[in-house]
């Protein structure tokens, strides 16, 4: 009877393993929260201090979400490939109105959360970072424009 109490557990216990599904990312360090602390403006040769703003950038999956500013929070898709990360599919948080769509006029929303998305052509708007520096606390992107650097901290 022990023999086939085992046998029963064991296949219990691995019938729900396989059932369970399990999602992961391939993100690595970019999966955190990201405290935005300093913009350098490249072309004027200067830097700023923009922690008493409380900017922060999180990503996780496919999913972006920034807030502060003074602004409202928004959420985007993203593409982190090599040494790039691509921003785009920007939408208003607000779930219940199922984060809509920003479109040209709502794009000076982000401006506060240091994203100046251009048109790409049939209202598809994006912005593209080199990622200067990536680790599990530090996180440094360049603008495409190569005008702005932004510097982050692990939260």
């Amino acid at each position: 009877m022990k023999f086939i109490n085992r046998i029963v557990l064991g296949l219990t216990l691995g019938l729900s393993l396989i059932s369970c599904e399990t999602h992961s990312s391939d993100n690595g360090d970019l999966d955190n929260w990201w405290y935005l602390r300093q913009v350098d403006d490249i072309e004027a040769g200067t830097s700023e201090s923009v922690a008493t703003k409380k900017i922060f950038w999180s990503y996780i999956g496919n999913l972006m979400q920034t807030e502060g500013g003074g602004k409202n929070k928004h959420l985007y898709r993203f593409e982190h490939k090599g040494g790039t990360l691509r921003v785009y599919e920007p939408r208003a948080h607000s779930r219940n109105k199922g984060d809509t769509l920003l479109w040209e006029k709502d794009l000076p929303t982000l401006e506060p959360q240091m994203l100046y998305m251009k048109d790409e052509g049939n209202n598809t708007f994006e912005e593209t970072f080199t990622v200067e520096q990536l680790t599990s606390s530090q996180m440094i992107l360049l603008n495409e424009d190569k005008s702005m650097r932004l510097h982050f901290t692990a939260w």
